[in-house]
């Protein structure tokens, strides 16, 4: 039986806006554009934790502002968005909950901090559905690296090539295949729309979302 590694933001729940337009706002305030820079330091910004994320934007961009006040900037609409307003995308709550009944062992592979997360997982009534998380405040390691693929799969106790990941992402999506894990690429327009193409080129099997991946059919390959 597979192991699962589940992405959240753009995979599991409808919130990629919380991190991509106040990120947005922040490059267009110092006279950049977010959607312009190349998609390997976008891949690696969106692999850091959030507390690197800050320290790279205070650092590379907000040269008026600290860490901690780049972290304010964020941390306010983000607690709110998890705790109060996030929803799961179409079919996702069913989708997990179906699987943990067939008995699959469900993992988080996130790039958000777990307390976030399990804030939205609380509220959502699927807190109890995933194993264990993987994140880069747990890990110490980013999504981007492969030592962080190396920890959920020595957690799984699986080979890498009966564990999937599902993901919206083009970076984790090639690292965690560079590590042997299968891959499925999970639409998330417009935020992954430019890198779609990238995307089902690169992964084992893309959908338009958890809820219309045909176990089925991998169980047959």
């Amino acid at each position: 039986m597979y192991g699962l590694l589940f992405d959240v933001d753009g995979t599991i729940l409808d919130s990629m806006h919380i991190w991509i337009k106040p990120l947005e706002d922040l490059f267009k305030k110092y006279g950049k554009d977010l959607n312009k820079i190349p998609k390997e330091e976008k891949g690696e910004l969106e692999a850091y934790s959030f507390e690197d994320m800050c320290g790279y934007l205070a650092e590379n961009l907000t040269y008026d502002m600290t860490k901690d006040e780049v972290k304010n900037f964020f941390e306010e609409r983000i607690d709110k968005a998890y705790s109060k307003e996030l929803m799961p995308k179409e079919g996702a709550i069913d989708f997990l909950k179906a699987l943990k009944k067939k008995g699959y062992k469900l993992s988080v592979a996130s790039s958000t901090n777990h307390t976030y997360l399990e804030k939205a997982f609380q509220r959502l009534g699927i807190s109890d559905i995933f194993d264990f998380f993987a994140t880069p405040e747990i890990t110490g390691l980013k999504k981007s690296q492969g030592e962080y693929w190396k920890y959920s799969i020595d957690k799984h106790k699986k080979k890498p090539c009966d564990l999937i990941l599902f993901d919206d992402a083009l970076y984790a999506i090639k690292a965690a295949k560079k590590e042997g894990i299968k891959t499925v690429g999970i639409k998330d327009f417009p935020w992954n729309e430019k890198e779609w193409e990238f995307i089902k080129k690169e992964a084992d099997y893309y959908v338009d979302n958890l809820a219309s991946f045909d176990f089925d059919k991998i169980l047959k390959d």
